[in-house]
């Protein structure tokens, strides 16, 4: 077999465990419990993505796959009602060259309603993002609420020739179609949310079959994430700022926005402060009703960084904070555990358990993610010790009767879901007293006794590496800074990673000043020192061992992770061998006019975003931003660089990329260019394969004996 192909099964290994997407509890008692998914994998064969729903039933020692999986690719979003009398379904159906949606209620067996909602013609498309989607059946279980695009006046040129039939005997045309509209320019919310531009909550009512738009959001607020409050009567939601302008909204927690209620009638309240400093995420009611939650932080600065979790007493509207940004240190039992704060980004429909006041959240902390029960009233944190402190993932999907569904994995293990029951609660419950079950098939990478996960406390006493390679072996490794910054590398299983250990490479994960997890001054510590404190502490961090600096080391990193990779091999050339960069941020001048988030480029140069009108006009930020940019050491670079850019990608434009590519080829680097019809991630089974293989070969080319 030839390296081609071994690189080729080896990616092909890698890359078949399905991922968890959602899990729902759809019924538990203290002897069993039935649990319904849905799934991810990659069909290599079909350059596509397959999504799949499974039911599986445990009694806490075995389980059952009550059906063969189901694969409901064409499913945008779906939900139960309450009872689980209801499941609705909003489904994409290809008509020609169109794309047709319905929303589907099923009973009792059984298609009970199917309304196209192409034909209805209410609103438009229906969105299903991680940001703004929403699909949630009201407690009487006769409305349903969800968001979408808000329906736009068809347009047609001033003047366009038309059949008499067309206008009424008075020769009058009564079409709402509107002239002259039809290259107006709206702004979407960027980056992986291109044409959502103006979202609205919608009710469709089953009793009555009628869709309506919710009328009285201002003009000025764009809706997300809605629930319905506990009578029925109206939602709670996100309402976002959208002046002076959207910025892009994905990987951003820091966006203006509010908690706002809205009742069926129109009657608009806002419920946390409407102050344009705050950023909010996740309202959440608990069981009876009587609290609503959400996360808060600071509008502004860094992308992502630590939350706050407030409180609502829902009948007299008084806020309380629960959790707050200070670390804090656990006592789990003899030993005392720091906890860093909530990096969460949301927090789950179902969250509480059945004490009422006991919320079950899961966030990062220090290089792995880690699951507390947090009692809303006494304030206090329980760690839940389904692993071991800093080591591997584990985060909660949904909670039912006191029985948690989570989904756990490591970079050595796919991840599997656990049913997580608390053995005895008596009058309290007893956190270090769980039984964890395994629902779902256990897989293994092959060899994996052969690897190992060790992480390591090499800056500033905090959890901030993790290294993944074989046992015993002086193999080339790959330093893999994560971007962002404000995101972090985690125990948890990456594809992409485990494909490089099976060819013969080891990877070095750094979680660098900036990054979550950590504390909240620790993500703040970045600002206005990208370029430099970020990038000595990567390369601090492998010197720091010579177990990792003394092999052929290589550089790999996506978006700020290119930056650093970038950087990297300019600030010290004679170090690294080879550089794949994905997307790589090289130019911060340039990138501040075409990215969807300019204050990105702005906050981390130490400015203030709302102080800058254009770098024109701002001489000192713009000798900043030229200083701390790749670009201005791209003459030193020495080792070939391979660029993997999405032609697609409004966050960090294939611009940047082509730029620095030039500059490379001009000072005799070699280089290459790849470019995928796809958006920042290069997700796509098509892109993410072949640039996973493409860099493998080049890391291969240039760390064999034969390149030296």
């Amino acid at each position: 077999m030839s390296q081609l192909d071994k690189i080729v099964a080896a990616y092909r290994i890698a890359t078949q465990y399905p991922a968890i997407i959602s899990a729902r509890i759809l019924d538990c008692s203290k002897t069993s419990v039935n649990v319904h998914s849905v799934w991810v994998q990659r069909v290599l064969e079909r350059q596509a993505k397959t999504r799949f729903r499974q039911t599986v039933f445990s009694d806490y020692k075995t389980y059952t796959l009550t059906s063969p999986p189901t694969d409901i690719t064409n499913e945008l979003i779906s939900a139960h009602s309450k009872s689980t009398k209801y499941f609705c379904v909003v489904r994409e159906i290809e008509s020609g060259k169109d794309i047709k949606q319905y929303l589907e209620v099923w009973a009792d067996c059984s298609l009970v309603k199917n309304y196209d909602l192409s034909a209805l013609d209410v609103h438009g498309k229906i969105y299903a993002d991680a940001e703004f989607g929403t699909l949630e059946w009201s407690p009487d279980e006769t409305k349903i609420v969800y968001i979408a695009e808000k329906k736009v006046p068809k347009s047609e040129p001033f003047y366009k020739q038309k059949p008499k039939a067309s206008a009424d005997k008075d020769g009058v045309d009564n079409s709402d179609t509107v002239p002259g509209k039809e290259y107006d320019w709206s702004q979407d919310w960027g980056e992986q949310l291109v044409g959502k531009i103006t979202p609205v909550l919608v009710v469709c009512d089953i009793k009555t079959d009628t869709i309506d738009v919710l009328s009285n959001i201002p003009n000025d607020v764009n809706p997300a994430a809605a629930t319905w409050t506990p009578d029925g009567k109206g939602v709670v939601a996100i309402g976002y700022s959208i002046t002076p302008r959207k910025l892009g909204l994905i990987y951003c927690t820091n966006r203006p926005s509010h908690v706002f209620s809205l009742t069926l009638s129109g009657q608009y309240n806002v419920l946390s402060s409407n102050s344009e400093q705050l950023s909010v995420k996740t309202p959440r009611f608990n069981l009876n009703g009587t609290k609503l939650v959400w996360l808060e932080r600071l509008a502004g600065g860094p992308h992502h960084s630590c939350f706050k979790l407030m409180s609502c007493n829902w009948s007299t509207k008084k806020i309380t904070t629960v959790v707050d940004f200070d670390t804090k240190i656990l006592q789990v039992n003899d030993e005392q555990l720091p906890f860093y704060g909530l990096y969460n980004q949301g927090i789950p429909s179902r969250s509480w358990l059945n004490d009422d006041k006991t919320i079950v959240l899961s966030t990062p902390q220090g290089g792995s993610i880690h699951t507390f029960a947090i009692d809303t009233e006494s304030k206090d944190i329980h760690y839940l010790p389904i692993t071991k402190p800093f080591h591997e993932c584990v985060s909660v999907l949904d909670v039912c009767n006191d029985v948690l569904v989570c989904y756990k994995s490591s970079l050595n293990k796919p991840g599997q879901l656990f049913a997580i029951k608390f053995l005895s609660t008596f009058e309290a419950y007893d956190f270090t007293n769980i039984s964890i079950n395994e629902i779902s098939p256990s897989h293994c990478l092959p060899n994996s006794d052969n690897f190992v996960v060790e992480h390591g406390y090499t800056l500033y006493n905090k959890p901030t590496t993790i290294f993944y390679g074989p046992k015993n072996s002086n193999c080339p490794l790959i330093i893999w800074p994560h971007g962002g910054p404000h995101s972090s590398s985690l125990d948890s299983f990456i594809a992409q990673a485990a494909f490089f250990i099976q060819i013969g490479f080891a990877v070095l994960f750094i979680n660098y000043r900036g990054s979550t997890g950590l504390g909240k001054d620790y993500v703040e510590s970045l600002l206005g020192n990208i370029g430099d404190a970020d990038v000595k502490d990567v390369y601090n961090a492998v010197q720091s061992n010579p177990m990792w600096s003394n092999r052929k080391l290589v550089l790999y990193g996506g978006s700020h992770g290119g930056f650093l990779v970038t950087q990297l091999s300019g600030q010290y050339p004679s170090e690294f061998k080879a550089v794949s960069a994905l997307n790589p941020v090289t130019d911060l001048v340039t990138m501040f006019g075409t990215t969807d988030i300019p204050e990105w480029d702005i906050t981390e140069g130490g400015y203030n975003y709302s102080e800058v009108d254009s770098l024109a006009n701002s001489k000192d930020v713009l000798m900043k931003l030229a200083d701390c940019s790749p670009c201005k050491n791209v003459h030193k670079v020495q080792a070939p660089t391979l660029l993997l850019l999405g032609e697609k990608d409004l966050r960090v434009p294939a611009s940047q990329g082509l730029a620095y590519y030039h500059l490379l080829k001009k000072h005799g680097v070699t280089a290459r260019v790849l470019m995928y019809n796809d958006c920042h991630p290069l997700s796509t089974v098509a892109a993410d394969m072949d640039s996973s293989i493409n860099t493998a070969l080049w890391f291969k080319k240039y760390t064999s004996d034969d390149s030296e």
